[in-house]
C-alpha cells in the first residue's frame, strides 16, 4: 500500500508542487457510480487570495487510492494555475452537486487535535448522522477531532461554497494533520488509521443514503 501511495504522490508534486502541467483540465472527476464523492482541491500548489498556496501534501494520493481501491467517485487537482480556480464551479458546472462530499484537506500538527471537522454554514445538528459516525469511528482508531473549531469550520471553502448554492447539507469538511497523511514519515498511521477512517465513513453514508 505504502509503494502504490508514493506512486500516486508523485503525479502531485512534479513540477515543484505544481502537479502535471501538461493536463488540460485543473480538475479531474471519476465516476464509480457512489453516492460518496471524495475530493481532494489541494492536491497540487493552488492560487488563492492573491498569492499561491502551499499543496495539501499527500491528499491527492490518499484520496485516489481510497477512491480507486474501494469504488468510489472523486475529484482531484491536477494541476497549478496562477489564477483562481475552485472545486465547487467545477462541481455545478457538471451537475455533480448531489453527491455528499469528503473533502480531504491537510493541517498543521500541534493543534492538540488530529482531525477537525467543518459544516460549513450549516449548523452539525443538519449532519447528525454523519457526525454520529465521525464521532465512533475517533474512538475506535484513537483520533482526537474537533468539529467547527474557528479556524477549520470549512465556510471558505467547498463546504460552505456549495452550501451558498444548493442549500444541502451534503459536504463535510476534513481536515487532518500531517502525522495521519505523511506516509513517508508515518507510514503506520495512514495505513492503519486514515485509510481504513475514510472507507468506513465513506461505506457508511453510502450506506445510510440506500436504506
Amino acid at each position: 500500500m505504502q509503494q502504490k501511495l508514493i506512486q500516486y504522490n508523485d503525479y502531485f508534486i512534479q513540477n515543484m508542487g505544481q502537479g502535471d502541467i501538461n493536463c488540460d483540465a485543473v480538475f479531474s472527476y471519476f465516476e464509480q457510480g457512489s453516492y460518496v464523492c471524495l475530493s481532494a482541491p489541494h492536491a497540487t500548489q493552488t492560487f488563492a487570495n492573491k498569492h499561491v498556496k502551499k499543496s495539501d501534501l499527500f491528499t491527492g494520493a490518499i484520496i485516489r487510492y481510497l477512491a480507486q481501491e474501494n469504488d468510489f467517485s472523486y475529484i482531484v487537482r491536477n494541476k497549478f494555475v496562477p489564477r483562481k480556480v475552485l472545486i465547487n464551479d467545477f462541481i455545478l458546472e457538471r451537475g455533480l452537486e448531489n453527491h455528499f462530499f469528503l473533502d480531504f484537506h491537510g493541517m498543521k500538527d500541534g493543534n492538540g487535535f488530529d482531525l477537525a471537522v467543518g459544516t460549513g454554514y450549516l449548523p452539525a445538528q443538519n449532519y447528525l448522522s454523519q457526525l454520529k459516525c465521525v464521532d465512533l469511528l475517533c474512538c475506535k482508531y484513537g483520533i482526537k477531532y474537533v468539529i467547527n473549531h474557528e479556524n477549520y469550520t470549512g465556510c471558505a471553502g467547498l463546504v460552505g461554497r456549495l452550501q451558498k448554492t444548493t442549500g444541502q447539507a451534503n459536504v463535510l469538511q476534513l481536515e487532518w494533520s500531517k502525522v495521519y497523511r505523511d506516509f513517508f514519515m508515518h507510514p503506520e498511521n495512514v495505513i492503519n488509521v486514515t485509510i481504513p477512517f475514510m472507507k468506513e465513513l465513506a461505506r457508511y453514508i453510502d450506506l445510510e443514503k440506500k436504506l
